[in-house]
């Protein structure tokens, strides 16, 4: 089950890809499946957006495979799927979708540091003793039809693959036996950065300017939910630029897990259906050979990473665009 943010003719919807690459509008789908399926006390708009899918939990899955299936049966009878208002719900790639981020707007954004042994390795480095965490804005991320932006402040900027974590239900002191029940689902994650901001010649590190720029972290394709996946470790991982393998690997790299790093999080923080926790980083990151050229990232590079399991997303790099002259406003006459 992939859950995914699309727009079509400038309208946004939430819902799924199917395996057949077809797009359907989880919001309209379920108001019809009830429509035709009427069930005492079903709310049959509580697909309205993703976040009201994963606050749904296991039960969000099972409805969702029920309307796949109603939709099944019509179709097999020649019926083209379209909800009883005469609104459609079912549309293909070719009708002009675009992707976007999987993400709740206004979400929280933690990334995880230092948290693979191979990647503390390179860095020559010991590892963490609790989860190193850093937080990310909704301006640096980008969806599967976007791009990453280079900007020209930055003289190394870098990529890394890594396994985001989708949460599905508030919460807060949340003890490490049960932090998977707060968790809704996974989905594909690119950190860039750029070296150079981040660990400037002089002061301490920087994370705001080495990671917290425009359009430096891609999310998606799409969700998939817990339910689907199983035990995330150990899970395949690969990075390709220009399709180049960059970083291979797995899961089971990872020094802190997904329950450690929720009960230490929520320790001081409430979680939020919707919140996002990227796990961070396995070896092989280019930015830890400065000055290598032909490791750092150019306008027209293409990443590409895959996760067993989740999905492979594939991105372009561009640079930014030259700003406009400002104008200075003329005085008003005298």
């Amino acid at each position: 089950m992939k859950l995914v943010h699309f727009t079509l003719a400038d309208q946004f919807h939430f819902g799924m890809m199917t395996d057949a690459n077809e797009f359907i509008d989880l919001d309209t789908a379920c108001r019809d499946y009830f429509g035709v399926n009427p069930v005492k006390g079903a709310d049959p708009s509580r697909f309205r957006d993703m976040q009201q899918f994963i606050q749904g939990g296991a039960d969000s899955v099972q409805i969702t495979k029920k309307i796949l299936e109603y939709i099944d049966r019509r179709r097999k009878m020649g019926w083209t799927p379209r909800a009883a208002t005469g609104a459609r719900f079912l549309f293909k790639a070719e009708e002009g979708i675009k992707l976007l981020a999987p993400v709740v707007r206004g979400a929280k954004i933690y990334c995880l540091a230092s948290n693979s042994k191979s990647h503390v390795a390179e860095q020559q480095k010991a590892a963490p003793t609790q989860p190193y965490v850093f937080t990310r804005f909704f301006n640096s991320l980008v969806g599967p039809s976007e791009s990453l932006v280079l900007n020209p402040a930055g003289r190394f900027p870098d990529v890394e693959l890594e396994l985001a974590v989708v949460i599905g239900q508030h919460g807060k002191h949340i003890p490490a036996a049960s932090a998977m029940e707060f968790v809704a689902g996974y989905t594909v994650a690119f950190d860039m950065g750029y070296r150079d901001l981040q660990y400037p010649t002089t002061g301490p590190v920087d994370w705001v300017m080495g990671k917290g720029f425009d359009a430096t972290m891609a999310v998606g394709p799409w969700v998939v939910p817990k339910e689907e996946v199983g035990d995330v470790y150990p899970l395949r991982m690969e990075l390709k630029v220009n399709g180049t393998v960059r970083q291979s690997g797995a899961t089971t790299d990872y020094i802190f897990r997904i329950p450690e790093i929720l009960a230490h999080l929520s320790t001081g923080i409430t979680f939020e259906p919707g919140d996002v926790i990227s796990l961070g980083s396995l070896g092989g990151v280019p930015g830890f050979e400065f000055g290598n050229e032909s490791r750092t990232l150019k306008a027209g590079d293409s990443i590409e990473g895959a996760i067993e399991k989740i999905g492979r997303l594939v991105i372009p790099v561009k640079a930014e665009a030259k700003p406009l002259p400002v104008v200075p406003e003329k005085a008003p006459p005298a």
